[in-house]
Order: C-alpha cells, then sequence, then structure tokens
C-alpha cells in the first residue's frame, strides 16, 4: 500500500477481511465439531439376532443330553436280547467260587476267576440277532451324533468340565463311526462298537452341561437384547469426491486465494496511480499543468480496486453451506465458489449504482497528495452537479494536450465566476454563470 491507495480501498479490504476471518472460522468449527445423527447401534442389533439364534441349538443340545441317558439305558437292555457280547467281560473266562473248604474259618467265599482249560467244549452259544442290535442302536447314535457338534459351544460358554470330558470323547468317537450299509454284519459291527463307547459313560455330565449351557445362552440372549434396545452410536458421515479433511483445506485455500487477489488488485491499481501521476508533477515545472488536474480528474473516475466482493462472497458462501449442510464437506467448496461469482456480480451491481457519486470526493482526495498547479476545486465547480458522467466520458474521449487545455480553460472560468461573485458581493452556486 502507497499513498495512492484510497482510503475507500483500505476500508473495504479491511472490513472484506474480517468478514472472512468470522465467517470461515465459524464454518471450519461447525464443520469439524458436527457428528452423524444418533441411530440404533447395528452391532448391537447383530449381537442380539446372533445370541437369539444360539437359543434353538442349544435347546436342541440339551434336549439330546436327555434323550442320550435314556436311549443307553433303553440299548444296554435291548443288546442282551440281541445276545450281544457284554463288553466288560473277555472271551474264554468264567467265573467260579472257590470250592468248600479252601478257606479259613470266618472268611467269606471268594470269587475267583481262571482260565479253562482241557475242559470240555462248551455248547454252541445262540447267534445274535443282528438286526435287533442295529434297530436298538439307530437312535441312541442319532443322539451321539447330534452331541457331538454341541461340545465346541458348551465349552465356549461354560469352560470345559472335567468330569464330562470323558463322556465327550467318548460321543465324538460314537460320532466319528460311519454309517453302516445294508449289510447286516456291518450293522452288527457298528452296534457292538456303539455298546463299547457308550454303555458306561458319566452321560449325566453331559446332559447337565447342556442344561446349564442352554440357561446361560438364555441369559447372554436376554442381555443383548436390553442393550440393542438401548444402544445408539453416530451414523457416520458421508463421504464426499474429497474427504473431509481434503474438502476443508480447499474450501478455506479458496477464500485465502480470493483474499490474495483483492489485496494484490489494489496494489496493482495504487501502483498504476503512481506510475500515471508522478510524471506529472515535471510537467507543471514545464508550464503543462492542466496535463497533471486532467489525469486526476480522469484517475479519479476509475472505480476501486481490489475484489472485496468475490472474498465477502466466498466467505458467506462457505459459512452459508457450513450451516446448512455440515455434514457434508463437499458442498462447502460448491459454497464457496458459488459465493465466489455470486459476490463478483453483487460487487459489480453496486460500482454500477454508485457511478460517478464518488467522483469528486475522489479526485480531492487524489489532489490533496498531488497539490496539483489548477486547484482541482475550480475544475470541479465547473462540472454542473448530476452531468458527471457525460463530463468524465467528454473528457475521456480527448487526446491529453486538448484535454488539457479543456481543464485550464474550466478552471479558468470558474476562477472567474467566482472572483464576479467576490465582486458582486453574492454567494457562487457551482454550475450557476455569475449574475449580470
Amino acid at each position: 500500500m502507497n499513498e495512492y491507495t484510497r482510503r475507500e480501498e483500505v476500508r473495504a479490504t479491511f472490513i472484506a477481511s474480517a468478514i472472512l476471518v468470522l465467517c470461515i472460522a465459524a464454518a471450519v468449527l461447525r464443520l469439524v465439531t458436527v457428528e452423524g445423527r444418533l441411530v440404533p447401534d447395528p452391532g448391537a442389533r447383530r449381537q442380539a439376532e446372533d445370541s437369539e439364534a444360539r437359543i434353538a441349538p442349544a435347546r436342541a443340545c440339551a434336549l439330546a443330553g436327555e434323550k442320550l441317558i435314556s436311549e443307553i439305558e433303553v440299548f444296554k437292555k435291548l443288546a442282551k436280547s440281541a445276545r450281544m457280547p457284554d463288553p466288560a467281560e473277555k472271551p474264554g473266562t468264567m467265573k467260579q467260587l472257590d470250592p468248600v473248604g479252601t478257606r479259613g474259618p470266618g472268611e467269606t467265599p471268594v470269587t475267583r476267576t481262571r482260565t479253562l482249560r482241557n475242559t470240555l467244549p462248551p455248547p454252541k452259544p445262540k447267534e445274535p440277532d443282528k438286526q435287533l442290535a442295529w434297530a436298538s442302536a439307530q437312535p441312541l447314535y442319532k443322539q451321539a451324533r447330534v452331541l457331538a457338534g454341541c461340545r465346541e459351544a458348551t465349552d465356549a460358554i461354560l469352560g470345559a468340565r472335567v468330569s464330562a470330558i470323558p463322556a465327550w470323547d467318548a460321543i465324538a468317537k460314537a460320532a466319528a463311526i460311519a454309517p453302516p450299509g445294508a449289510a447286516e454284519t456291518e450293522q452288527f459291527e457298528a452296534a457292538k462298537q456303539l455298546l463299547s463307547l457308550l454303555a458306561e459313560i458319566p452321560a449325566d455330565k453331559v446332559a447337565q452341561a447342556t442344561k446349564d449351557a442352554e440357561a446361560a445362552f438364555k441369559a447372554t440372549a436376554e442381555r443383548d437384547r436390553e442393550r440393542a434396545n438401548t444402544a445408539m452410536v453416530r451414523e457416520p458421515l458421508p463421504q464426499g469426491v474429497f474427504s473431509r479433511r481434503v474438502a476443508v483445506s480447499v474450501g478455506v485455500g479458496l477464500t485465502v486465494c480470493a483474499l490474495l487477489i483483492s489485496y494484490l488488485g489494489v496494489r496493482a491499481a495504487s501502483m498504476r496511480r503512481l506510475a500515471t501521476l508522478l510524471p506529472l508533477r515535471d510537467a507543471v515545472r514545464s508550464g503543462r499543468p492542466g496535463m497533471q488536474a486532467a489525469e486526476i480528474l480522469k484517475t479519479a473516475a476509475a472505480h476501486n480496486s481490489g475484489e472485496p466482493g468475490i472474498v465477502i462472497g466466498a466467505a458467506l458462501g462457505g459459512l452459508s453451506a457450513a450451516l446448512l449442510a455440515p455434514k457434508d464437506a463437499d458442498l462447502f467448496v460448491a459454497g464457496v465458489m458459488a459465493g465466489l461469482l455470486i459476490g463478483l456480480g453483487a460487487q459489480w451491481a453496486f460500482r454500477l449504482a454508485i457511478g460517478a457519486s464518488r467522483w469528486r470526493a475522489r479526485a480531492t482526495e487524489l489532489a490533496e497528495v498531488e497539490k496539483p498547479a489548477i486547484p482541482i476545486v475550480l475544475a470541479l465547480s465547473g462540472v454542473k452537479p448530476g452531468l458527471e458522467p457525460e463530463f468524465i466520458q467528454f473528457l475521456r474521449s480527448l487526446p491529453p494536450a486538448d484535454a488539457a487545455a479543456a481543464v485550464e480553460k474550466l478552471a479558468s472560468q470558474a476562477e472567474e465566476r467566482i472572483l464576479a461573485a467576490a465582486d458582486a458581493g453574492t454567494p457562487l452556486t457551482p454550475g450557476k454563470p455569475p449574475p449580470g
């Protein structure tokens, strides 16, 4: 800035800067602190649904555990009817009481088992009922396969219970038995394996574990359901063309560029006035005072430099976008750019509305700096009020020499009117000839 910078331009630049700082600070604060609306927590709802879905399998496992106990008892009874071998007895052995006289007085009879040697062949046992064996084993096999898939979920919610581990292992082995084909031999072998694996397991431990797991799953589902009914989360802000940080940075950068353009415009105009008027000071000393005065009048007719309109427009546009749609940062950039255009249009409309109304004040301000040989007041008094635009257009159409002569003549006529009015003792009205 220098002495050729107009007071209006300085004032407009300061006002635009203040509006820019306040508006953009408020807009950025709004964009940074905005949060998504509160919505029910989808994660809590999914967790509640998953917990609800685990109740049905847990109930099926508990029922399978209860049925396993009854199926084992039924299978053991039917196994005897089917003449299946007892897995607890070893082949080739028999039970025999001690003969009389082999125990001492007061001693109880002792059962001893010995291997038969060199005896007569035992009677041929009856053939087992293979169809009955597999028919009685199938319900137990079904429950074993159901329970085999329950161990992981039961241990996950209750922890591994040591007392139930042997039963779980036996159930897993039983479930791993391949389903037999249509051959009775395969079916009978599968039934024998099931009998040997499951006949003596602590099935009540598994049944109790599945019941406790079902109760735990129900309690968990109830707790998750209550949490899902009250849990709320912030909805994520929408992702636009730019990320939120980039969009805010771009919007702020555009407003800063607008302010810089406005400042550089003011500086360029003041330097242009300096370069135009400073050499004309020598014209006064060379006997051409009218050239300096004419150039002052022409320079004063130019509108203010700088672009405060785009600065104010960008600031207000960005603030409006941030207040109306803070969740979409892209609209902040769009608001700033739209404000630039609207502000530029408003600025030119304001300049057209002012017209030449500030011409006299601007010329007087320049005259205070240049101190021309021809008083600007005299030249201005020769222009009738309301005819400023026509005079400015006329002055701009003349070559520099003719414009200087016209201003000198205008000032001379004004001076003569002033002197005549002073001699007559009547006040002089600008633009009217003296009386007489």
